[in-house]
């Protein structure tokens, strides 16, 4: 019996690229012929509005997964050929009384079972290492982080990746970092060259041989509600996705 690969995307800064690899990796590993399923852990919701879902009263969320513990495959929604479960704003409501009584396993819990019908399962972290990152992190093999080629986006990885082991230590010794990713790489300005340059020495076992290139074409497919295959699979982002993937799939 396949047991799921489950992979949480998380960076503590927001704008690196996080939900945007989320959704567009979901997307190549179902193209790959890998079952993946998306969960949005974002109270923000990114992911799921970036596929078009509109979370109205009958869509339910993964709030009301964590709530209820029931079938979690009656909470999975298809958009754009993703197989997601979504979030709203609504999870916030439960952040309390997970954090108070320290429930890091929850979304373990919740999803376990749904590990034999998945090759793949994609967390799409909040821009913060809050409740929702920690059970997320807890019910997770292994962590992408997307990191992009920006001063300040540098100086908090570091401290991103120590918070990483500090956790690992305490609650899950399985996981492991599967890879930092470069995102909004600009080769026409010579910073960016640097900061990759900076992270390559910095973590050489660690940085994804690919890198994803500033692109207008991903916000394009935001606005469209698609993922960058879906919209315009010639791009160079949809082709930098693709060799992530590629990564992924057969080792970097």
């Amino acid at each position: 019996m396949k047991t799921a690969k489950i992979i949480s995307i998380t960076n503590q800064k927001g704008g690196v690229g996080k939900t945007t690899t989320a959704v567009n990796l979901a997307a190549a590993l179902n193209i790959n012929g890998m079952r993946t399923l998306l969960i949005d852990i974002d109270s923000q919701g990114n992911a799921s509005a970036s596929l078009g879902l509109i979370i109205e009263d009958d869509v339910r969320t993964i709030k009301d997964l964590l709530v209820s513990q029931q079938d979690p495959n009656e909470f999975i929604t298809r958009a754009d050929a993703v197989e997601i479960i979504p979030s709203n704003n609504s999870l916030k409501d439960i952040e309390d009384t997970l954090l108070k009584d320290r429930h890091f396993d929850t979304l373990q819990q919740s999803i376990a079972p749904l590990t034999g019908q998945y090759d793949y399962i994609i967390l799409d972290c909040p821009p913060s290492v809050n409740v929702f990152t920690k059970n997320a992190l807890k019910a997770s093999n292994e962590i992408i982080v997307p990191a992009d080629a920006g001063y300040f986006s540098l100086l908090g990885l570091k401290q991103l990746l120590e918070e990483i082991e500090r956790f690992k230590m305490e609650l899950n010794p399985q996981l492991e970092i599967l890879g930092v990713l470069a995102c909004k790489y600009d080769r026409r300005t010579s910073l960016c060259g640097q900061i990759y340059e900076t992270l390559k020495q910095s973590f050489p076992d660690k940085l994804f041989k690919t890198y994803i290139r500033l692109n207008i074409d991903i916000v394009r497919a935001q606005i469209a509600q698609k993922s960058i295959f879906s919209y315009n699979n010639k791009s160079s982002a949809a082709q930098d996705y693709m060799s992530l993937t590629e990564e992924i799939l057969h080792g970097k």
